[in-house]
């Protein structure tokens, strides 16, 4: 009986102790094996970097602990930095192609030229539109009073259609200004709209 249970004690202390065995033993332990065997690598924590904002309060704490001399430097690598970027922007902005300036410069002239064209035509037709308005308004009131006297038709008829045809000739004059007009401010507009300047 004391046999049986010295030999249960001592198979139970060997599942114990291996048991017992750590996590990181057995990790180790399998690595080892796969390294030899060649397997598939199994990534652990120690495979991967610290995240960023780890790192650099890592990097902080390191530059701490090396002293001032260590910022310092850094100090003067940040400027460094700032000074080299500076320079680039500056060689980008310097190294434009004239070409490509010259482009510019001329899109921007054709822009303000066809700017100033629609602006003046859209003047002269709101000009001509209101000459026009004018012009049929004062003949309206020049035919009422003409009809209003029945001796104005017997004694002036001759010149009363002598005007009148001295009247349709301007009015057709100045409805031919206005239709030119308004067909080459048409013109402007589409020639910006093509070329994609807003001339609102």
């Amino acid at each position: 009986m004391k046999r049986l249970i010295l030999v249960l004690l001592t198979l139970s202390l060997g599942a114990l102790s291996t048991a017992a065995q750590s996590l990181g033993d057995a990790a180790r332990q399998q690595r080892a094996t796969d390294k030899k065997v060649g397997a598939k690598h199994v990534y652990t924590n120690d495979d991967i970097a610290a995240p960023p904002a780890q790192a650099a309060v890592a990097d902080e704490k390191a530059g701490a602990s090396r002293g001032t001399t260590t910022g310092a430097t850094t100090g003067s690598d940040t400027a460094d930095a700032k000074q080299t970027a500076a320079k680039a922007d500056s060689e980008d902005k310097a190294g434009e192609k004239p070409a490509d300036k010259k482009a510019d410069q001329e899109k921007a002239e054709k822009a303000s030229a066809l700017k100033q064209k629609f602006a003046d035509l859209k003047k002269t037709v709101s000009d001509q539109e209101r000459e026009l308005n004018l012009m049929e308004r004062e003949h309206q009131i020049r035919v009422a009073e003409f009809y209003a006297d029945a001796g104005n038709q017997l004694r002036d008829s001759k010149k009363w259609f002598e005007d009148e045809k001295k009247y349709q000739d301007d009015l057709d004059a100045k409805k031919k200004t206005l239709s030119d007009a308004k067909s080459a401010l048409d013109d402007v507009s589409e020639q910006a709209r093509k070329a994609g300047i807003p001339l609102s």
